[in-house]
């Protein structure tokens, strides 16, 4: 049972399903029922991703990450591959509770995901945007719940878009042995580590640089300010060791994220 839950990777769908809670708090969405609906099937459909990836990844785990489930021989490939149709069909049956473009953005992020997992992420840095894509899609679907994106939102959604690019190429570089005696074409197969190392700053410096515009225009306080300067110093040290330790680099910048979300939550309800 822990070995199932393990490949879910539940932190990053618990992080996914957060996302949902602040995205529907920033629009001013009474917090019931539909909101933690909304929570529940980002997560579901998160956790299938994850195990979908790593039914196809178990190669390069061997690897890469031999002490995964797959590789390390504690859940077969069978067994993941159902999981993940599980995982998947539950969140999808959960949106049909809400409304139709969240039901729609919840069949798109599942496609994507397996697409992704099949294909996408052996395509240079069309795997990494999708990613990206993913894990910045979470607001939407707590703004979804009014309808309508807000400024707020879309800055959010922005912000946490290029920080996952560049999180992902860096992810990409940390499994580049893998990946490479697989064949599998990603950036910094292609394009070399230090490149690749380059281009990931640089979509991080753009999310960094686009922080403080929600307070400049009067739509966060001060506590923004302060909570979202801290995260742009764990990106901006994300950075510094990215060469020297792409692990630890990407491990800060989902730190940097989380303190990000927690940043627009006191931005918006702390008076």
């Amino acid at each position: 049972m822990l070995t199932l839950l393990e490949i879910t990777r539940p932190l990053n769908g618990l992080m996914a399903a957060f996302a949902v809670l602040v995205s529907a708090i920033l629009i001013g969405y009474p917090l019931g029922y539909d909101v933690l609906f909304s929570s529940i099937l980002v997560f579901l459909i998160s956790s299938g991703g994850m195990v979908l990836n790593d039914y196809f990844d178990h190669e390069i785990d061997k690897i890469n990450k031999p002490k995964r489930p797959i590789p390390s021989g504690r859940i077969s490939k069978n067994v993941s591959l159902l999981l993940a149709a599980v995982l998947f069909l539950s969140g999808l049956t959960l949106s049909l509770l809400l409304n139709i473009q969240i039901m729609a953005l919840a069949i798109l992020n599942t496609f994507l995901l397996v697409i992704y997992s099949w294909k996408l992420k052996r395509v240079v840095l069309i795997g990494n945007l999708t990613v990206a894509w993913l894990t910045a899609s979470s607001f939407l679907f707590g703004s979804l719940l009014k309808g309508v994106f807000t400024i707020n939102i879309l800055i959010l959604f922005m912000m946490i878009f290029m920080v996952s690019v560049g999180r992902e190429i860096i992810k990409s570089i940390e499994d580049v042995e893998g990946d490479r005696k697989n064949n599998v074409k990603t950036l910094p197969v292609v394009f070399g580590e230090k490149f690749s190392g380059w281009l990931a700053m640089i979509f991080i410096f753009f999310g960094i640089i686009s922080s403080p515009v929600p307070y400049f225009l009067g739509l966060m306080n001060v506590y923004y300010v302060v909570l979202v300067s801290l995260a742009d110093l764990i990106f901006a040290i994300s950075c510094f060791v990215l060469f020297f330790s792409p692990k630890k680099s990407q491990k800060y910048i989902k730190i940097g994220m989380f303190i990000g979300l927690i940043a627009f939550l006191a931005g918006t309800i702390i008076i």
